[in-house]
């Protein structure tokens, strides 16, 4: 009896096939779960550049706005917007690239102390009409060096949406007028 019992447990026969497909099995669950993750993370770094991609579209409508307020494409600050009043005033375009795709919806207002007037809640979406109510016109700055005597600003509500919709970036701007 004694000699089975040495010869079962000391028997190595088929140990090394079992190891082999216990290791084989190990190495396979690790690279499916290398696999996954990878793909994971390769979607995590997509979506994070898209939505980078889509904030410096938006961004760029600001800038575009601020820079080219009474020139190139975006001139929003004409007679017609200055002489329709605050309450009227507003000023749409869809900024495009040099292949004209679309790349963000610029929308400016007045901001006003006031609720936002029907005719503009029907024209300009939710994000530009919701602005912080302030007064359209009002002094300059303290040390802006313009005179509170003969000086006055009045503010803008400048909102970028990128082309998806995904991303908004809102900006409020002033521009300094003579009194008159």
């Amino acid at each position: 009896m004694q000699a089975s019992v040495k010869r079962i447990l000391c028997n190595e026969d088929g140990f090394v096939l079992g190891a082999s497909i216990l290791l084989s099995a190990i190495l396979l669950l690790a690279g499916v779960l290398a696999l996954w993750t990878s793909t994971n993370e390769m979607h995590v770094v997509r979506n994070e550049q898209d939505l980078a991609r889509e904030f410096y579209s938006a961004e760029g409508g600001i800038v575009e706005a601020l820079q080219n307020y009474d020139t190139g494409r975006t001139e929003w600050l004409t007679d017609a917007f200055l002489l329709a009043g605050p309450q009227a005033a507003f000023h749409k375009v869809e900024l495009k690239d040099v292949n004209n795709a679309p790349v963000a919806n610029l929308e400016v207002r007045c901001i006003m102390n006031a609720s936002t007037p029907a005719l503009l809640n029907d024209e300009l979406s939710p994000a530009a009409n919701t602005l912080p109510r302030q007064p359209h016109i009002a002094p300059p700055p303290s040390g802006s060096g313009f005179s509170l005597k003969y000086f006055e600003v009045r503010r803008y509500g400048i909102t970028a949406t990128s082309a998806t919709g995904n991303t908004q970036v809102q900006i409020g701007a002033y521009k300094v007028f003579n009194k008159y």
